[in-house]
């Protein structure tokens, strides 16, 4: 169900902006179970209108406007916002050079607006790409403009990673990236914007994806490097894209993890508006998405002082328990007041709502706390007491008030000699 009325943000809802009801719409016919915000602004936002910096300039009817994996879910939403603001002429390439069936109805939608010229070739490949430059060459209208959103992406922990996986990585993004950059300097002079689609992987990383990330980083590079150069250059490390790109093959229970995590899944309405107004500006890489930063920060396991410092104002620092006057507490109270800094960092690891009733005799497993989120208790726990903690402290003490007793054991005054 759509509704248009403010709505809280942390409520479960899907949010949208008034400029988003399409997709707003869309949404809630794809999952009616659901529901989706659409804010109408108050009148003072309604009368603020964006500054001239603020609107992107319109590309060109004259112009060819080159997108890589351009059938895949982040290809076709980038090609109607090129459409929308004025692009009449496409190249869309991908591997297969066919469309799915699911292409196929917005493949026809956009076509209504704009010239489509789909093209196989695989952009990590010097030959295919030499064959797309001889394409567009001979084609009426010079490249003004390049979007390079080709990647691939598969889950793999460090340990699991071969070179084929690695290089598969590399291959869609990196290799591709930079055959694109060479393309560019010998055979399209006009350019107004050379953009590389990266990822949040590159600057937070995550876990599965060690090479994603590193092919990411080296489009970045890329970016900065042409930059430097005085030419068009631009790496967006985006953040979840909502129903689009690799979101969208995501599992339920994956999707709700990230979202815990504090990334935030938001509109590719918004993600490619954003896109618009950066590509003209001197700035050379973007972090692009919605964040809970002070959650994000929160589940760090070994802790970041960067993103402490990104997070949180100096004024918000919380100094931490005072020791000496806990170990001085009788041990009644002591064990009281240990049980609910327990209480309060496993509630927080599982993201529990303020309320939630946290059985301390409940052992962790069944509460849905897994190795990842063991680490982030145990080093909430050392930061707390300042106390080395074993690695296996959730298994060795595997419920609230068994890690309790276990820490007011550490804390207890020695003895006198």
């Amino acid at each position: 169900m759509v509704h248009a009325r403010p709505a809280e943000e942390d409520d479960g809802a899907r949010h949208f902006r008034l400029d988003e009801t399409g997709e707003a719409l869309r949404t809630a016919l794809s999952d009616p179970s659901g529901q989706s915000w659409v804010t109408l602004p108050d009148a003072s936002e309604a009368e603020s209108a964006a500054p001239a910096e603020e609107v992107p300039a319109a590309l060109r009817p004259d112009r060819t406007y080159l997108v890589t994996g351009g059938l895949g879910g982040l290809g076709l939403v980038t090609a109607r916002k090129l459409i929308t603001l004025g692009a009449r002429h496409l190249t869309l390439v991908s591997r297969s050079g066919r469309p799915t069936e699911e292409a196929v109805p917005v493949l026809a939608d956009l076509a209504e607006d704009a010239e489509l010229d789909l093209v196989r070739a695989d952009i990590g490949r010097a030959e295919d790409v030499r064959q797309l430059v001889r394409h567009l060459a001979a084609g009426p209208h010079p490249v003004g403009g390049i979007v390079h959103a080709a990647g691939a992406y598969d889950k793999k922990l460090i340990a699991e990673l071969t070179w084929e996986a690695i290089d598969a990585q590399l291959e869609a993004k990196a290799y591709g990236g930079w055959l694109l950059h060479e393309a560019a300097q010998s055979s399209f002079p006009e350019l107004d914007f050379f953009v590389t689609y990266s990822s949040i992987a590159s600057v937070l990383g995550g876990a599965t994806q060690g090479h994603y990330a590193a092919a990411s980083a080296a489009l970045d590079a890329l970016a900065e490097w042409r930059g430097r150069r005085g030419v068009p250059g631009l790496s967006v490390n985006w953040g979840a894209w909502a129903r689009v790109g690799m979101s969208a093959r995501l599992e339920e229970h994956l999707s709700q993890e990230i979202e815990r995590s504090g990334v935030r899944f938001f509109s590719p309405t918004r993600a490619l508006d954003t896109l618009a107004r950066l590509w003209g500006r001197p700035r050379t890489q973007r972090v692009v998405g919605e964040f809970d930063w002070d959650r994000y920060v929160a589940g760090s396991v070994t802790g970041d002082l960067f993103y402490d410092r990104l997070a949180r104002n100096a004024s918000d620092d919380d100094s931490g328990l005072d020791l000496t006057a806990l170990a001085a507490l009788p041990p009644a109270e002591r064990t009281a007041a240990v049980t609910g800094v327990v209480r309060e960092k496993v509630a927080a690891v599982l993201h529990l709502e303020e309320g939630d009733e946290l059985n301390p005799n409940t052992e962790f497993v069944s509460l849905g706390l897994d190795s990842l989120m063991a680490q982030q208790v145990k080093a909430a726990l050392e930061q707390a007491f300042r106390l080395p903690l074993s690695a296996s402290l959730t298994h060795d003490h595997p419920t609230v008030r068994q890690l309790a007793q276990f820490l007011c054991g550490q804390l207890e005054p020695a003895p006198a000699a």
